[in-house]
């Protein structure tokens, strides 16, 4: 029994170890951008030698995965279910509002990077590219009918935009009010644009 316990403090520290090094590479990339960030800073960042360090992550690549990953848990993409009973467009928008805003506050730190710079190695691209596919299935289902004019399309790309939301939310307006408002501004354009339409 002593043996398993020291083994699990050992897998514990090592995990903890891991989360350290992700953690300083997060703050980096944020901070620098990916390619003005080598490994030997982010083991600096993370307070663990650089056998530690490759011991962990053996490439950037992995590194960068192993990033993704878990900031993929910090900040989940919405599913295409919130839509499900939904049966009309402003409740499909309302939904996808309150979607996004949650999103835009956990993946914050995911945007921050993004802004900084264009994810440059492939983990972050192609977990980049899913993001843009996510998101554009979840704009196109709440347009429903709307779903193939690329002008009601732009309109919603341009408003599901973080600082869209960060501006509005900045005046001291919770979640909720932020989600209220833009319904109540963007929501009746595409209701009458579905109406001309019909």
């Amino acid at each position: 029994m002593p043996r398993g316990y020291r083994l699990g403090e050992r897998a514990a520290a090592m995990e903890a170890t891991r989360t350290r090094i992700l953690e300083a590479g997060a703050q980096l990339y944020a901070e620098r951008g990916i390619s003005a960030t080598t490994m030997r800073e982010i083991g600096e960042r993370a307070d663990v030698a650089p056998g530690t360090l490759r011991n962990h992550f053996a490439s950037r690549e992995r590194l960068d995965q192993a990033m993704v990953d878990w900031l993929r848990l910090e900040g989940p993409l919405p599913e295409l279910s919130i839509f499900e009973g939904a049966m009309t467009i402003e409740d499909r928008l309302r939904r996808l509002f309150v979607a996004a805003q949650a999103f835009f506050v956990s993946a914050a730190r995911i945007y921050r990077m993004w802004l900084r710079e264009p994810m440059l190695t492939k983990p972050w691209q192609v977990a980049g590219a899913q993001y843009g596919q996510r998101w554009d299935a979840l704009m196109r289902s709440a347009l429903g009918p709307l779903a193939d004019d690329e002008q009601a399309v732009a309109v919603l790309r341009a408003v599901l935009q973080p600082p869209f939301f960060e501006r509005i939310t900045a005046d001291g307006r919770s979640n909720e009010e932020t989600v209220d408002l833009v319904s109540a501004v963007v929501g009746p354009w595409f209701a009458g644009r579905l109406a001309a339409r019909r």
